[in-house]
């Protein structure tokens, strides 16, 4: 059932069916309401499958399944109405009604987005947690004393509790102190902390100031880089890829679990200042656990203490001088993959540059150009250059439809995230108080995006149009209900807001036309009100070949691809 309701024509169906019936559903149910007598109201387009008649509306099930429309007796002066209806022509009916039977259309589509968004509340929402997952070297998080495994519970004393709450507070803090609290192995600490001004391309394609911390959501894993051959690691035994459980004091009966690298080294530093004897380190290698007993260390190393006075970068060093560094950019490909790397191969250079971390590395990769790069990595301990070429993405962005080339290859120790902090609204008040704001705050952020692709900030490129609606949804229904049910709210939005637009044939326009004739208090005359429709139908229809040409150009490879029957 899920698989056939994921197939992209199906679930275009059921959704873009749903938007459009309801946005039908609205201007019936308000119209009736306001008396304007309804000629057909049809479930679908095209040819009448099956019809009813009650009093003077028809009632019709069409064969193009893709929402619906209704027709309201005397659209027009001009139109000739049945006996029983005078009187009650959309044309004779005052300013208001009209405006409210017309507006009502885009208000069912934000009453549907807000009814979705509640659903989803009711059924509890995932968030990623304000959990710091890595500390970034050098950044202003880690000179503040921030520490993997952070809980934030406040910042400037304003509750936190989710990564999204975190990200944007910092991003509005550029180059100003704020004050965070957070929860560490049971105690809570206090931060100060500057976040750097960086300078970014947003979701918009426009470059705009935020601040940045210099922490990431993603727990580093304890999957370990044996970076000296004569270091305490590889001498203990531990070797590239090791995935460490724990450590353990066996004479003090003392147990660190190590969910993240981090962790692994603050529990190792911990153990080997207090302990008089050997350390147990379990790790999993190639799938089997293997007990490693690590070499006695000079206990004067000292303990970490939980001030932030005492930075993570201290605690790299630690790691450092042991011979032992965490694995992000360990090349770890499938045996069957053709590659130019070895298993356990650690990349340094990139195009001849170096880089700092996964994150500069990163950097790196987006700026490149070329197809082919020259790579160095350590193998065995030294560095030695590659030639390594590159994998071409057509990548989607503000400006247009982009081609990107990517690493062909998996890194081990890549981050993982924390488990989500799930927000549920029991009760129907509550959730439905969610669903409303949660839509206001969508169409906020939608009108603002469609203010800036009028405006020309956002290029015309960036437009989607019944293909990428398509995608969406075939590709959220994958995802599951909760997915869908987003996509169809946010689609929702879109379309109440597009259609509010001031274009004749639309709703905007529409109002717009009863507006000007209520201040000239007469209706406008027919050639006036044809050569409003006909520019408003040139409009929408060069909108939706634009569109769909945009569409084209993103897609043709994928569609041709599920043409000829390749994955």
């Amino acid at each position: 059932m899920a698989s056939f309701f994921s197939h992209p024509l199906i679930a275009v169906v059921a959704l873009l069916g749903a938007l459009v019936f309801v946005h039908e559903l609205g201007h019936f149910l308000v119209g009736r309401a306001c008396g304007i007598a309804v000629e057909i109201f049809s479930i679908g387009f095209g040819a009448k499958l099956f019809s009813y008649r009650r009093g003077n509306t028809e009632y019709r099930l069409s064969a193009i399944p893709l929402g619906g429309y209704v027709k309201f007796y005397g659209a027009s002066p001009a139109e000739v109405v049945p006996v029983g209806v005078e009187g009650r022509e959309f044309f004779r009916a005052n300013y208001w009604r009209r405006m409210a039977t017309i507006a009502a259309g885009p208000g069912a589509n934000f009453l549907l987005a807000a009814i979705a968004f509640a659903v989803l509340g009711l059924s509890g929402i995932s968030h990623p947690p304000a959990m710091i997952g890595d500390v970034l070297p050098g950044a202003p998080a880690e000179l503040a004393g921030v520490f993997p495994g952070d809980k934030l519970v406040a910042i400037d004393g304003v509750p936190v509790s989710r990564w999204r709450e975190l990200e944007a507070l910092v991003s509005k803090s550029a180059d100003r102190v704020m004050k965070w609290t957070v929860e560490r192995n049971g105690q809570v600490i206090q931060i100060d902390l500057k976040p750097a001004a960086v300078e970014v391309e947003n979701a918009l394609g426009r470059r705009v100031q935020i601040g940045r911390a210099g922490v990431s959501l993603g727990i580093v894993p304890a999957y370990l880089y044996t970076s000296k051959k004569d270091g305490w690691a590889y001498r203990s035994g531990i070797r590239t890829g090791d995935l460490v459980k724990s450590v353990e004091c066996p004479g003090l009966g003392v147990t660190r679990a190590t969910p993240g690298f981090g962790s692994f080294v603050v529990g190792l530093r911990e153990l080997i200042s207090v302990c008089d004897t050997s350390i147990n380190i379990e790790v999993v290698r190639d799938g089997v656990s293997i007990n490693i007993i690590g070499a006695k260390v000079d206990r004067g190393l000292g303990s970490i203490d939980n001030s932030n006075r005492f930075v993570f970068s201290k605690v790299r060093e630690f790691a450092a001088s042991l011979g032992v560094e965490d694995a992000q950019l360990i090349v770890w490909p499938d045996p069957k993959e053709l590659s130019v790397f070895l298993r356990g191969d650690r990349l340094v250079r990139f195009a001849g540059k170096q880089f700092e971390g996964v994150f500069g590395l990163r950097d790196l990769v987006i700026e490149n150009q070329s197809p082919v790069v020259k790579i160095g990595v350590i193998r065995d301990f030294r560095e030695i250059e590659l030639d390594l070429p590159l994998k071409a993405v057509d990548s989607q962005q503000a400006k247009g439809r982009v081609t990107v080339y990517t690493l062909p290859v998996s890194l081990l120790g890549q981050p993982e995230e924390p488990a989500p902090v799930i927000e549920k609204y029991s009760g129907f008040f509550p959730s439905l108080t969610y669903g409303f704001e949660e839509c206001g705050r969508q169409m906020v952020v939608i009108a603002g995006a469609l203010a800036h692709l009028v405006s020309g900030e956002i290029p015309i490129k960036a437009l989607g149009g019944p293909i990428m609606i398509a995608k969406v949804a075939g590709d959220s229904a994958k995802m599951g209900w909760q997915s869908f049910l987003t996509s169809l709210a946010l689609i929702s939005v879109n379309l109440g807001l597009v259609n509010l637009f001031p274009i004749p044939v639309l709703d905007g326009g529409q109002m717009v036309l009863f507006s000007i004739e209520a201040m000239l208090r007469r209706p406008l005359n027919d050639r006036a009100m044809e050569f409003f429709h006909k520019l408003g139908f040139i409009f929408v229809a060069a909108l939706v070949l634009l569109a769909t040409y945009n569409d084209l150009s993103r897609f043709w490879k994928s569609m041709l691809m599920a043409l000829v029957g390749e994955q």
